[in-house]
């Protein structure tokens, strides 16, 4: 009978670990976050939801903005869209992976470089980079690779004639670096 015990004991006692190491939940689940970099080029404003917070394991759903005037030559409008996955290292340190898509709103323009014709276009984008983020925190930090490959899936006019949609493979190695509020 005192083998069993000791061989259940035995058997049990690592779960009791793991419950005891699991990492708090974040206690503030939205956040709004300045990129620098990243996914909208140069800058970008983003919301940020936790939508799963399973302790180590969270899933995060991502939204942001950025615009460009025509003097600066950039695409017009980016709206990055994106999943991360968040795991954690320590209650505060964190790993994260996402994929997504950079919606992009464009214009063909003339010699005095007004809008002829607006279009949108839609790059696949993903994250792979570092955050802290204590659970109970109100600030965070994010810096990571974000790089981007061009697909042209919506763009139905291009600036010279080719033999059809043009499916590309642009890819652009970004990183960015965010701050962030929770609330």
């Amino acid at each position: 009978m005192k083998r069993t015990l000791i061989l259940i004991l035995f058997v049990i006692a690592p779960f009791f670990n793991t419950v005891a190491q699991q990492s708090p939940s974040f206690l503030h689940k939205n956040s709004l976050q300045l990129e620098l970099g990243g996914h909208g080029l140069i800058y970008s404003f983003n919301y940020e939801r936790i939508l799963v917070d399973k302790g180590k394991h969270k899933t995060a759903g991502q939204i942001g903005i950025a615009y460009y005037p025509a003097s600066v030559g950039f695409r017009d409008f980016w709206m990055p869209v994106g999943i991360n996955q968040i795991y954690n290292f320590t209650s505060s340190h964190h790993f994260e992976a996402g994929l997504g898509m950079v919606l992009i709103r464009e214009a063909l323009r003339n010699e005095d470089n007004e809008a002829v014709n607006w279009f949108w276009d839609a790059f696949i984008s993903a994250r792979l980079g570092y955050r802290y983020q204590k659970p109970n925190g109100r600030y965070l930090f994010r810096v990571g690779l974000t790089p981007v490959l061009e697909t042209y899936l919506f763009r139905e006019i291009v600036p010279k004639p080719t033999f059809g949609r043009r499916i590309s493979s642009d890819f652009h190695f970004l990183a960015g670096v965010s701050v962030g509020y929770s609330f």
